[in-house]
């Protein structure tokens, strides 16, 4: 077995060639290696193709200068049995041509050629042939022109070393042609590659500075092309905002749950302070000899003030609790829920408690939403409060809701001196107080409602704004998506 995988891994391996190479000088060695495959494949091609040529005409040549050469005989020497005496003159003729020539009179088995030349093996047929490295053109000479009765036998031979090397030059060059090719082919591609794998280096880069520092706020520079490249540098930048952006509402997040933490800490300390303090007072007073009924005014109002800190606090426990279980994501089951009915009731609930303000309330038709009673009845009456206690006496507060298309609007708005502007974007944010020169309960409050608001709004789908009324005051709207034809519970 274990010689079988050793086996198997030599083989894995192999299949892996080259292994640790990068990509781009992979691409420039597959891209070189096919341009030369088709080079040679060309060349191939077309040096057989130039080959055949040359031989072709090589071997017509070789015929049209035997021809040649048959014609001038027959015109200057009358080759009869009895022409020895022209042997001088047909020497001196078949001497003159470049390259080699010999001449066997029709019925004499004797060869005439220049002495010293080439001898170019024996007569056999018509035609082209070889012999010891030499071309051979055969023909004959007619008795008359236009006669095919032959008087002689001509051949002309030519080197076939001068057409070897002319060949051997193409086929040189096509080869030369095919590595320079793939020379180019292989520059060329590095070339292409490290253009093409720079933003590829680049986001390497960019992702082990982020692997190193953990800061997303880097940006690479927009590729100029418009290619899978370029497509995959903007997808990187893309995904590097969101995670700075992700980063930040982190970092926002957990600075705001620093300041929550802190602030709850803070305001849970100063009733839970004063519950102590009177505690002690009062338990100093039980304690101390001969305490009687001139005590007692003393610690009626040390339980008082300790009743009213517990009842802050218990307060500021459960609206806490509230913002938890919304940060957790808990909701209530929701249901049908007429906010008109909710608000006339919390209207009617506040009244005594107005000190001296008119709540007037304009809700003529049912408005129904899917939530619940408990939470929009929270939401009003944390409006109508907030409105009391930051507007001064006689002011008014008016309570309108309608239904605004598929919309459930509620509208909580007053005449008092309006909140500064500067103010609006974090009205709505916890331990946030406004006090303005209306404000009538500086201290009092803990900071929360508006956050109460905000968070049952966006639980029921709904938002939460703020701005000014007509009448100079604030107006805080809430908008619900409306649940138009669910029934309303008898």
């Amino acid at each position: 077995m274990a010689a079988g995988g050793s086996i198997l891994d030599r083989m894995r391996r192999s299949r892996k060639w080259p292994p640790h190479w990068p990509i781009q000088w992979k691409l420039a060695f597959v891209s070189a290696s096919i341009t030369f495959i088709i080079l040679i494949a060309f060349g191939a091609v077309v040096g057989q193709i130039t080959t055949n040529q040359l031989r072709d005409n090589y071997a017509a040549d070789t015929e049209a200068k035997a021809e040649e050469l048959a014609a001038e005989i027959r015109d200057r020497i009358a080759l009869t049995p009895a022409y020895a005496g022209q042997v001088v003159l047909l020497n001196n003729l078949l001497a003159s041509v470049n390259g080699a020539a010999d001449i066997t009179p029709s019925g004499n088995n004797i060869t005439y050629r220049p002495p010293e030349a080439q001898y170019l093996g024996p007569l056999n047929s018509l035609g082209i042939s070889t012999y010891d490295g030499w071309q051979v053109a055969t023909t004959y000479v007619p008795d008359t022109p236009g006669s095919t009765d032959a008087v002689a036998w001509v051949r002309y031979g030519r080197p076939m070393d001068r057409l070897e090397a002319s060949i051997g030059r193409i086929w040189f060059a096509i080869a030369a042609g095919a590595l320079a090719g793939g020379l180019i082919a292989a520059l060329g591609g590095v070339i292409l590659s490290q253009r093409a794998m720079r933003p590829i280096s680049s986001l390497t880069s960019t992702a082990g500075q982020i692997a190193r520092t953990r800061d997303p706020e880097v940006t690479l520079a927009e590729p100029e092309g418009d290619d899978e490249v370029a497509e995959l540098t903007r997808t990187f930048n893309d995904m590097l905002h969101e995670l700075s952006i992700a980063r930040t509402e982190r970092e926002q997040s957990l600075e705001r749950q620093r300041e929550f933490v802190a602030d709850a800490s803070h305001e849970l300390r100063t009733p839970l302070t004063s519950v102590l303090a009177n505690l002690e007072l009062l338990d100093d007073s039980l304690r101390r000899p001969g305490s009687g009924n001139g005590d007692r005014e003393f610690e009626i109002d040390s339980v008082e003030s300790a009743l009213r800190s517990s009842q802050r606090m218990k307060r500021l426990v459960a609206d806490l609790q509230l913002l938890a279980k919304a940060d957790a994501g808990r909701t209530v089951d929701p249901g049908p829920c007429d906010i008109s009915a909710v608000a006339g009731n919390v209207a009617e609930e506040l009244r005594p408690l107005s000190d001296n303000h008119n709540v007037v309330l304009d809700a003529p038709d049912p408005v129904t939403v899917s939530g619940n009673d408990d939470e929009i009845h929270r939401v009003i009456l944390n409006l109508i409060d907030n409105a009391i206690r930051h507007t001064p006496e006689g002011s008014t507060i008016t309570v309108t809701t309608r239904l605004d298309g598929d919309t459930a609007e509620l509208r909580v708005e007053d005449d008092g001196p309006g909140i500064p502007k500067e103010l609006w974007p974090t009205i709505f944010d916890r331990f946030v107080r406004n006090a303005g020169p209306g404000d009538r309960a500086k201290g009092k409050g803990t900071g929360l409602g508006l956050s109460i608001v905000r968070v049952i709004a966006r639980s029921h789908g709904g938002t939460a704004s703020v701005g000014d009324s007509p009448e100079g005051g604030a107006s805080f709207v809430i908008r619900i998506p409306a649940l138009k034809s669910a029934p309303l519970p008898s």
